[in-house]
This record gives C-alpha cells, sequence and structure tokens, in this order.
C-alpha cells in the first residue's frame, strides 16, 4: 500500500495534518481542496462497506449476473421499505435513497460513509471516550483509532477514467439496452467515444472545480421517466456518463476489481442525523469473484477495500490518534461532543448530564 500515513497526540496537531493535506491537494491560492474524511475506532478495519464485510463474493449459481450480495441487499431493502415507509414525511424514491436511509440506521448496504467534515470524522473515531453507555471501559482500552482522509474529485477522476476508456465495459452497457435496434447502438456507441476523447477537458466545471465529477446517480432515475435513446443518440453528452455509471453501480452485473473504483456520490439528505454528519458516499459495485481476490483474502487482504486498490491507495491518507483519550478531552474543551453526530434529543441531554471523557 502507498498510503500517506501520519501520527498525532495532540488536537492542534491533527489540525495541522489537515492544514498539510490540504495545502498539498488545493489547485488554486484562494479554494480549498474537497476532503471528505471518515474516523475507525479501530484503526485496522478496512475501507470496506458493511454488505462487502458481512456476505461472501460466491455467486448464488444461477448461471447469471445475480450474486449473493445483491440478493442479500435487495432482500434487506424490501424488508426495510416495508417495516419504516411510514416513518418519513418525504418518502425516499429510488432504491439509492433507501440505501442511504438504510446506511445511517445500522443495515448492511454497498454504501461506504464519509463525512465532509473532517472534525465530525475525528467525533466518529473517538466516538467511545464520549460514551459511557453505548461502550465499556474494555472498547477505550482496546481502541486505536485513526481518520481517513481523500480527495474524492481526484479518486473519481481516475474512477471516471478507467471507465471511458473501457472499451468492453462500453460495448456491453449499450448492447444491454432493451429492444434498441443496432443502428441506435451504433450511433450511440459513437457518442461514447465523443465522450471519452472529450472527457478531461468536458467533465470540468467552470468556477465550480469542486463540483467536479462528484454526481448524484439518482439523476438517471429523470433519465428513464424520459426518452432515454433520444437522449443517448441526440442529447448532452453527460446522459451518457450518467448511463454508463448507472449501468456500473446501480444494477447486479458484476464488475472486476481491477477495472471499477467504488464511486463518490452525494445523496439528498433523508434525515437530521445525516445532515447533522455531513454524510456523503462510496458507492461499490458488485464485484465478481477472481483467483487473486480469493488468495489474498486467505492472508487477510481484501482488494476491494479502498486502502488495497492499486488505483486509489496514494490518493488515502491516513491519521492514527495516537493519546486518544487526551485529544478527546482537547475536543470537548473546543466545544464539540456526541451531539454533532447525533442531533437526537436523548443524545443531547446525556450530553448536558455527562460532560466528561471517559477513560
Amino acid at each position: 500500500m502507498a498510503i500517506h500515513q501520519y501520527k498525532v497526540y495532540h488536537f492542534y496537531q491533527y489540525l495541522e495534518i489537515l492544514k498539510y493535506i490540504g495545502e498539498s491537494q488545493k489547485t488554486s491560492p484562494q479554494i480549498p481542496p474537497v476532503l471528505w474524511s471518515r474516523g475507525h475506532r479501530i484503526q485496522s478495519w478496512n475501507l470496506r462497506p458493511t454488505l462487502l464485510r458481512s456476505v461472501d463474493l460466491n455467486p448464488i449459481g444461477t448461471g447469471d449476473s445475480t450474486s449473493a450480495r445483491a440478493m442479500a441487499e435487495e432482500l434487506r431493502k424490501q424488508h426495510y421499505i416495508a417495516k419504516n415507509y411510514h416513518f418519513f414525511d418525504k418518502e425516499p424514491k429510488t432504491s439509492l435513497e433507501w440505501y442511504e436511509v438504510m446506511q445511517h440506521h445500522g443495515v448492511k448496504t454497498r454504501l461506504l460513509d464519509w463525512s465532509e467534515s473532517s472534525i465530525h470524522s475525528l467525533v466518529f473515531a473517538l466516538d467511545c471516550f464520549f460514551d459511557d453507555k453505548q461502550y465499556r471501559s474494555s472498547d477505550r482500552i482496546n481502541s486505536s483509532p485513526c481518520v481517513w482522509v481523500f480527495n474524492p474529485i481526484e479518486w473519481n477522476m481516475k474512477a471516471l477514467n478507467l471507465i471511458i476508456n473501457n472499451d468492453n465495459i462500453i460495448h456491453m452497457s449499450v448492447d444491454c439496452l432493451y429492444k434498441v435496434i443496432e443502428k441506435d447502438k451504433r450511433i450511440i456507441k459513437n457518442r461514447m467515444k465523443q465522450l471519452k476523447n472529450a472527457f478531461n477537458n468536458y467533465i470540468s466545471v467552470t468556477s465550480s472545480e469542486h463540483l467536479k465529477s462528484i454526481f448524484n446517480l439518482n439523476c438517471f432515475n429523470d433519465m428513464q421517466q424520459s426518452n432515454l435513446i433520444t437522449l443517448l443518440k441526440s442529447g448532452e453528452l453527460y446522459y451518457c456518463l450518467f448511463y454508463l455509471l448507472s449501468y456500473i453501480y446501480m444494477t447486479t452485473r458484476q464488475q472486476k476489481i481491477s477495472e471499477i473504483m467504488p464511486l463518490s456520490i452525494v445523496e439528498s439528505y433523508h434525515s437530521e442525523r445525516i445532515r447533522a454528519q455531513k454524510g456523503a458516499f462510496t458507492i461499490f459495485p458488485y464485484y465478481s469473484e477472481e483467483p487473486a481476490f480469493t488468495s489474498a483474502a486467505n492472508m487477510g487482504v481484501f482488494l476491494d477495500s479502498m486502502e488495497y486498490m492499486q488505483n486509489g491507495d496514494k490518493l488515502l491518507y491516513k491519521i492514527t490518534l495516537c493519546n486518544p483519550d487526551e485529544i478527546a478531552f482537547e475536543v470537548m474543551n473546543a466545544g464539540v461532543n456526541v451531539s454533532w453526530l447525533y442531533p437526537e434529543m436523548p443524545v443531547v441531554a446525556n450530553a448536558i448530564e455527562q460532560r466528561k471523557i471517559f477513560c
């Protein structure tokens, strides 16, 4: 792994490392880079979503592209919708919106949570030192917290270039369009070629570079409601890109780990908790089982974890929090506590009554 690694012993050092990362990533003196972060209580935990950790890669054996993970995720979604839809003033409309809500309430999905706030991620990593009810003393003794940081724009540009330059994926995505004549498929493939040739310039967003390459995949839902083929043949080129992304990340077709990276995405906030946590996500495709993956997994190395992906590991920063109880004290002294993460009334009440660091 070629990950950038740092150790900090105090809150101010954490802020200094973040400043250093920001300085190394910025492209303009006056525009801070976009950085997402994720806090872990145990630094050995992988950057893999919960569904990948709990459901094996082995396919069901039906002879098609459906995997055990696809079935596991779909059943979870169906049961969650059946038992929770009445709690929503504004019900999620798409599978991805449901995954977002499920993920933030402990249901296993292909989404990996990140935060747009490095302070919120720090509190996640140190959560056990703020909460004596949820965590035991042994959790604090055995904790080895860290915060992961990465630039989602740089990550996505690598991921998107891999996709747009993969002729096989482009051909497969177009060939699977339902009831489309070959002439129209050829036109769409030529449009994909135009996108490929112009991609790096086309993807730039003048005066709004902080939005570059980070999408909300629910936009494809709007395409499906209109004339998809017409949009792919003669609409803006970004329709071709959105279709490709939907084909890869929102269907159950299996992808090769060596060819497809997780994608950084934004989602509509469907709860105050997600809003409070400044939530963002990486979505993982359904990966196919490959001999290299099985061999590595037997040695405890998971190639579908972000830190082991050869195309992205250099973009990751790992900040290990040494002396975590002292850092937690300094964070609370700065006015931050777990109510920043969980704005529900019982958590806020507990933060009022239990203003202390547990060791």
